[in-house]
């Protein structure tokens, strides 16, 4: 299957792009995501911000769009950045605490404890059928 990515017209200071949730989107975004942050001079945040965003990526794939395409928005802000990711699940993430032996479940942990600031927005997804599915945008912001 071939991956998609739709690159969105550009504002300045916001880079949104809308990734296909097929198999090798999650290497390809956070390539582009890297080199985004090199070209807004962000590069020293690389580590953090490539590993809270892989975290809220892969959640998004779980849940992708009626559309299947993944929408994320990178912000410049005047002392940081801010990475936005949807998905279609209503749940609200939870910071949890898994079993010492489970696989999964630390993301939201991480990105507690490195985002400087992180949250969640509600919002709607049109289904291309008139029918609109709930779901949510996941956001976490770093400082310079």
């Amino acid at each position: 299957m071939t991956t998609v990515n739709i690159e969105l017209p550009e504002i300045p200071g916001v880079k949104e792009w809308r990734w296909a949730a097929t198999e090798g989107c999650a290497p390809l975004s956070r390539k582009v995501f890297k080199k985004w942050l090199f070209k807004v001079g962000a590069s020293h945040l690389e580590e953090d911000a490539t590993l809270l965003f892989s975290e809220l990526f892969s959640n998004a794939l779980r849940y992708p769009p009626p559309d299947r395409l993944i929408p994320t928005r990178w912000l410049v802000l005047p002392d940081g950045i801010r990475v936005e990711v949807d998905d279609a699940s209503s749940q609200d993430p939870v910071v949890s605490s898994p079993e010492e032996e489970a696989e999964s479940g630390r993301g939201l942990i991480l990105v507690h404890l490195l985002a400087a600031r992180w949250g969640v927005k509600h919002r709607r997804f049109n289904d291309g059928k008139g029918n609109y599915l709930s779901g949510k945008t996941v956001w976490f912001e770093l400082r310079k």
